[in-house]
């Protein structure tokens, strides 16, 4: 186990690649299915995605087999890339520490020996959100000094973290089932959904009108708004765990894809919305790893690749290639 306290820990290897064999799986399609859609069967074949002209990315969807890389890192939970190219996330002591793309480690801000951090997201400013469940509140981390701010308290078992432009912050507040939207210019929230049992995650799509939700055991929702709207529509059910699952991280590509892990497997689908259909990329299958929590694309600051989906089981962060690039992030426009 990686445990910082203070000032900088030896750096691990660099991110190298996996040479042994590989245990990418790619099995069968997904036996929960998008719901309403029959048995699914999507094979990322360019010919059954509505994406763009032709050399666009989106007709040439990765199915198998995936390219692998591993990092040696132990993460409470969710992590992220920052606008300094580095990787960012809390360890099991609370720190929030952050690794170069040589594999250097270094502590950004000391914690408190807790494992309470849970969404960490980075602004358009570079600096990093961290909700704190147990606590309450998301706080602001100086990417620089580490100095710590409260941004928003009083909330109910925040968890899950989403940035959208303006900075807009969304987040989920497990105590109550809701989902909250937070204006980080004029300081508001406002509820724009509930009724969930335990919103474990969050996604944007690349247009931002579409929010998808996971509430652990009982599937992955979508809510949608028009361009230019505020409300948001009830959220719809679009895929369904397999008996026994459950379900937290997910990301989406620029083309629309969503892609989900199942929290105890370590399976990872990519959701077509058009088709409404669904297909298993990856069963990773690592000896001695659960709890299969959080995804990122790379930055491409760096080594760390846009079109590299980054996923962690808490003991490791594995690196899959799929060859399409995640959505845009805000802190994208800070030069580099």
């Amino acid at each position: 186990m990686l445990l910082l306290v203070l000032g900088c820990t030896p750096a691990p290897a660099p991110p190298p690649k996996d040479e042994s064999p590989d245990p990418v799986d790619t099995a069968d399609a997904h036996t929960g299915g998008p719901v309403d859609s029959g048995p699914v069967g999507h094979s990322g074949d360019a010919s059954e995605h509505t994406g763009g002209p032709p050399g666009d990315p989106c007709l040439a969807l990765v199915s198998a087999p995936l390219s692998k890389i591993t990092i040696n890192v132990e993460t409470t939970e969710d992590f992220d890339f920052d606008a300094q190219a580095r990787l960012v996330y809390a360890d099991w002591s609370g720190n929030l520490v952050v690794v170069d793309d040589t594999g250097d480690t270094s502590l950004l801000s000391p914690g408190d020996f807790s494992n309470d951090a849970r969404g960490i997201q980075v602004l358009s400013t570079g600096e990093i959100l961290v909700n704190y469940i147990s606590a309450g509140k998301v706080v602001k981390v100086d990417p620089y000094t580490g100095a710590r701010s409260d941004v928003i308290t009083n909330v109910n078992g925040p968890n899950a973290l989403e940035i959208g432009d303006g900075d807009t912050v969304y987040l989920t507040e497990t105590g109550t089932g809701r989902v909250l939207m937070f204006d980080s210019v004029l300081g508001t929230r406002t509820t724009i959904a509930e009724g969930f049992s335990y919103p474990n995650g969050l996604a944007l799509s690349q247009d931002q009108l579409t929010l998808y939700v996971s509430d652990d055991a009982a599937g992955i929702y979508a809510m949608t708004r028009s361009p230019g709207g505020v409300d948001w529509s009830a959220p719809r059910l679009v895929f369904d765990p397999a008996p026994g699952e459950a379900y937290d991280a997910m990301e989406v590509d620029i083309c629309g894809n969503l892609y989900s892990m199942q929290f105890y497997s370590g399976k990872l689908y990519r959701y077509d919305p058009v088709t409404d259909t669904g297909v298993q990329l990856a069963n990773l299958q690592y000896p001695g790893d659960f709890l299969w929590n959080a995804i990122r694309w790379g930055s491409d600051r760096g080594g760390w690749r846009r079109d590299t989906l980054y996923v962690t089981s808490r003991d490791k962060i594995f690196g899959l290639e799929l060859g399409v690039p995640g959505r845009d992030q805000p802190v994208d426009a800070l030069p580099f």
